[in-house]
């Protein structure tokens, strides 16, 4: 039983722009720029194909997770499983001073990961900014699985009732 979850890589936003774009290549083909127009065109196929890949089969015990780029897969990583432990979910916070001639700034942000933990190592799932995003995300996940989700966000450690998250 092999199951496959992709993960768009440009963000929905972007997705959504890309009829924009469609169209003015056309219309850049209209008005004779042809070259422009091919890069238009190429641009929205590589923002609409590019995709994050996990395919996991549960009866050979074996994962592929890669990035997909008009149909290629690349950073392709394969690897074995005897069993499937958790999904913990971690925060990280980070910092980032920009100094400039007039002033510095300091930039703090954080984001959440899901990492599947297995028996012979890890492999992360997702990262989001949004603990609420990650969450949703997280389900489709723990179904195919039947995994539990255990949050280590906070200074104690719970497991998630994933029926609870919309």
């Amino acid at each position: 039983m092999k199951n496959k979850i992709t993960i768009a890589y440009f963000p929905l936003g972007l997705k959504y722009a890309t009829p924009l774009v469609f169209g003015a290549g056309i219309y850049l083909a209209f008005i004779g720029y042809f070259g422009w127009c091919i890069v238009l065109i190429l641009l929205v196929v590589v923002i609409l194909t590019t995709n994050y890949v996990t395919e996991i089969n549960l009866t050979d015990k074996k994962y592929n997770d890669y990035l997909s780029l008009l149909w290629i897969p690349l950073n392709e990583e394969t690897n074995g499983f005897n069993s499937l432990d958790r999904i913990v979910v971690r925060k990280g916070n980070y910092s980032q001073m920009l100094n400039t001639r007039w002033r510095s700034r300091q930039l703090d942000w954080s984001d959440y990961t899901a990492t599947l933990i297995m028996d012979n190592g890890t492999l992360d799932l997702l990262t989001r900014n949004s603990k609420k995003e990650l969450m949703g995300g997280l389900k489709e996940f723990a179904d195919l699985l039947k995994v539990g989700v255990e949050d280590r966000t906070t200074n104690e450690y719970y497991w998630v009732d994933l029926t609870r998250v919309k």
